[in-house]
């Protein structure tokens, strides 16, 4: 079987499907405030282009089937901005089990989550878990700035910093959508995390070591990095560069036997 949209087959279908050479590929975004010069779909957006410009690269002989983009995630950093939608995360983490358990009831047990809103990456990691446990399933989880970017493409400070609605996401958009971008709006939203990186040496916005916050908390535009310097050219090319990424790495989850979940622990 051919890699495509798990919509677009037949019930009849799935009795071909390979479960040791089958992925089942859930794309979750957000539609949330991304200041006043991206779309609220922005992460949506991402993700549904990145995915579309992977499945013509993948291996003729492979199988990964892309369920329904999951629009809408948790979103509670963004809720003082109108037009954020948000659900709870205790929803967002049943829905996701739900969809899981429906993928391993089809006959496939491999999984990757693939996140495109930082907001929510703690709880793709939680069901990752919660399907290994219950489902006996192969779950990797990802998200696309996981991939990190290539090297030059973008300003170091501003991938560290640009944690939202910046440089890089406004440039995707750019190349995506350049309808929805306002660009009379575009500048330089500088954030907390770059005033907290250079005071402490401990306490900052994100990891190693970060704290809870709200968007407003890093920037009173509710979004962080130099959006005025991004550019639809480089947009075009970090997209064919993470396509690539989630390539290889579909294909390493395609390689990858069942087996290494199938260990008996020792007693």
């Amino acid at each position: 079987m051919r890699s495509g949209y798990w919509k677009d087959l037949a019930t009849t279908d799935f009795s071909a499907i390979d479960p040791l050479k089958t992925v089942a590929l859930l794309p979750v975004a957000a539609i949330e405030q991304h200041g006043p010069h991206l779309p609220l779909s922005t992460d949506a957006l991402i993700n549904e282009a990145i995915i579309s410009a992977t499945l013509p690269v993948l291996p003729d002989n492979s199988t990964v089937l892309v369920l329904p983009e999951m629009t809408i995630g948790s979103s509670l950093e963004h809720i003082d901005f109108p037009g954020t939608l948000t659900v709870s995360a205790e929803e967002l983490l049943a829905l996701w089990k739900a969809i899981g358990s429906s993928v391993r009831r089809s006959g496939v047990r491999k999984l990757v989550i693939f996140n495109s809103h930082g907001g929510q990456s703690a709880l793709v990691d939680i069901a990752a878990l919660h399907l290994r446990v219950e489902m006996q399933m192969l779950v990797v989880r990802t998200n696309y700035f996981s991939f990190g970017s290539p090297a030059g493409l973008f300003d170091k400070e501003e991938v560290l910093h640009g944690l939202h609605g910046g440089e890089v996401e406004t440039s995707l958009i750019m190349h995506l959508r350049p309808d929805l971008v306002r660009e009379n709006a575009l500048k330089d939203f500088s954030s907390l995390s770059s005033t907290l990186k250079s005071q402490n040496e401990f306490l900052h916005v994100e990891s190693p070591i970060g704290f809870g916050w709200m968007s407003q908390d890093l920037n009173s535009a509710g979004v962080c990095g130099n959006a005025a310097n991004a550019d639809p050219i480089r947009g075009a090319t970090y997209l064919k560069y993470l396509a690539d990424c989630l390539a290889k790495l579909l294909t390493e989850v395609i390689d990858t036997p069942l087996s290494i979940i199938e260990k008996e622990p020792k007693k």
